[in-house]
């Protein structure tokens, strides 16, 4: 199982840093918050005040029109702290959310920018869950935790000066233990972040180990291997539970040492203040004010330290949203441009290649001039770099520099976009998604309408296949084709080739899996369409090679013949083997 390295080590400062721009793209919803928590901050500090101002000039002094005024003062202020608590909460609420919409948006937009490098090498579960599970995480920073690290800590410093002006003795008396409780505090909030990281790591596996086997469940199922997944799963699931507990031993020992934290604090409060009206230094009333103050010190000490711990959670979980991100995105030269149309003319000079700079060459020396129109079958056993080949023309890795030409222009002048606009790609195992037959040929481009897609899918056979059976365009297509043949699939993918209508075309053994009559179906279909346009044909079937115009014979990266059918059968080479094999 592949670790979940974390690349991108963060604190709270690059957090917020990183994402302020998200913030700031609404301005007026944060500082409208930050005036209500001002305000209720202040509303909230009074209130103590008009309790022990009541005590003091109405029961001690016994003036009832006094008592009777307090009260609706306090009346009068708790209407308005229960309106402003729901503003700043619904307010932040808002925000936060259109934080997450705009971070989604950009990750999703990100990793669809990644090279094929990155998806090779990363389990699509682990990134699944950073651009699910992670930014809902993130989620519960901006919807639950920051508003109320905010608020508390304003709190905070609103009741330490409240009580200050009560009794700056009694206050330093109270609060003398209390950088000890904070230190343990803080302390378990630092342990419980490495086990969350931990956690969050061993969750990524389950979800990568999930998302492949679930993926290829037929081939679990066909040769047995339930059993042996419920084994390595319930490893898994043992780890995560381990990490879990942890956590939970963590956080339950921060709550004993917070409620005796509180209970120091009262009763210092308490004890002191007690002597302090002994002594006439303080009235009955400012002790009671001082006490609802120390009462009130508590709560947010308390909401503090538990949203830290989600601060915790959030910071693993942006931690690997911000890897995600500082993925290098696709490779474009400066100066790259569009290219809108192609003749189709090919120029390889001098290839060579290799997928890491310590890995071998994979190609050799290739050096091939492929005319506009022109048909060209590449041939080879299996890892003689055929589909290499086909992937540097597509740009899905890049190719040393003006080493391929399209058109006499260096293949990475052209912008990727653009030059996979122009190429049109049918493979032997093309991708079907889910939804209905006309938009897995159009695939949601507004420039072909459905009298495309139905001259698309006629072209192929394919319509006529579909109203024998009952269905038409719209018919419903499951996950991956799974309610379609090996035939549809492909010919849906010939038509949907033919409805975009690229310059060049590459055919990548797009045969291989499918019957004979469906073959020659398609051979039919893609005829005329092969004369009219440059394309470029791996095969295992000799019927789908042996028309082309030239056929190239690839043997460990390199070239080694060059003609066409009859010619290279008459040399009785590499070619000439495989010809016989594929016969």
């Amino acid at each position: 199982m592949n670790e979940d390295i974390i690349k991108t080590k963060v604190n709270y400062l690059v957090m917020f840093k990183r994402l302020w721009p998200y913030t700031r793209k609404h301005p007026w919803i944060f500082i409208s918050v930050i005036l209500i928590i001002l305000v209720l901050t202040g509303i909230s500090r009074f209130i103590p005040f008009v309790i022990g101002y009541a005590i003091d000039k109405g029961i001690i002094a016994k003036d009832i029109s006094v008592f009777k005024m307090m009260a609706l003062v306090y009346l009068a202020l708790e209407i308005a702290r229960t309106i402003l608590h729901f503003s700043q909460t619904y307010m932040f609420q808002v925000l936060g959310n259109r934080v997450l919409y705009y971070l989604r948006e950009d990750l999703i937009r990100h990793t669809q920018s990644l090279p094929l490098q990155y998806f090779n090498k990363t389990p699509t579960g682990r990134t699944v869950t950073r651009i699910a599970n992670d930014v809902s995480s993130l989620g519960d920073l901006f919807t639950d935790g920051v508003i109320n690290i905010f608020i508390n800590i304003i709190n905070i410093v609103a009741i330490v000066t409240a009580m200050a002006l009560i009794s700056v003795k009694l206050t330093l008396i109270t609060l003398l233990f209390s950088p000890i409780f904070i230190g343990l505090a803080i302390y378990l909030s630092n342990r419980i972040r490495d086990i969350l990281r931990e956690q969050k790591k061993k969750l990524s596996n389950i979800n990568s180990f999930l998302a492949e086997n679930l993926n290829g469940i037929k081939i679990v199922q066909l040769y047995n291997r339930v059993p042996k997944n419920l084994k390595i799963f319930q490893t898994l699931s043992d780890d995560y539970r381990a990490s879990n507990m942890q956590s939970v031993r963590a956080y339950a020992a921060m709550f004993p040492i917070m409620n005796c934290f509180t209970g120091v604090v009262i009763t210092s409060a308490l004890y002191f203040g007690g002597w302090l009206k002994i002594s006439e230094s303080l009235t009955i009333g400012a002790i009671v004010a001082f006490l609802m103050n120390a009462q009130d010190f508590m709560p947010p000490l308390r909401d503090i330290l538990e949203k830290y711990q989600q601060f915790q959670n959030s910071l693993t979980s942006a931690e690997r949203i911000f890897t995600l991100l500082d993925e290098p995105a696709e490779h474009e030269i400066t100066g790259a441009q569009d290219h809108p149309s192609v003749r189709g003319e090919i120029k390889i000079c001098n290839l060579n290649f290799r997928y890491e700079p310590e890995l071998p060459l994979v190609l050799h020396n290739i050096n091939l001039n492929i005319k506009a129109g022109e048909s060209v079958a590449i041939v080879g056993r299996t890892g003689s770099g055929k589909s290499t080949f086909i992937s540097l023309l597509q740009r899905f890795y890049d190719a040393p520099e003006k080493t391929i030409l399209i058109d006499d222009r260096p293949l990475e002048e052209i912008k990727r976009r653009s030059i996979r606009s122009r190429i049109g790609v049918v493979q032997q195992d093309n991708f079907i998604f889910r939804g209905t037959i006309a938009e897995n040929v159009h695939l949601g481009d507004p420039k072909i309408d459905e009298k495309t897609v139905e001259r698309a899918l006629a072209q192929t056979g394919y319509l006529d296949l579909l109203q024998r059976s009952g269905r038409d365009l719209h018919s419903v297509v499951e996950e991956r084709g799974a309610n379609l043949s090996v035939g549809e699939r492909q010919l849906i993918a010939f038509a949907r080739i033919l409805a975009f209508n690229p310059d060049i075309l590459i055919l990548d053994e797009a045969t291989a899996n499918i019957d004979s009559e469906s073959e020659l179906i398609l051979q039919k279909a893609t005829h005329e369409v092969i004369k009219s346009r440059t394309s470029i044909i791996i095969a295992h079937r000799l019927s789908t090679i042996r028309e082309c115009h030239r056929i190239v014979v690839l043997s460990d990266g390199k070239i080694v013949e060059v003609g066409s059918h009859q010619a290279l059968m008459n040399q009785n080479g590499h070619y000439y083997q495989l010809a016989n094999h594929l016969a």
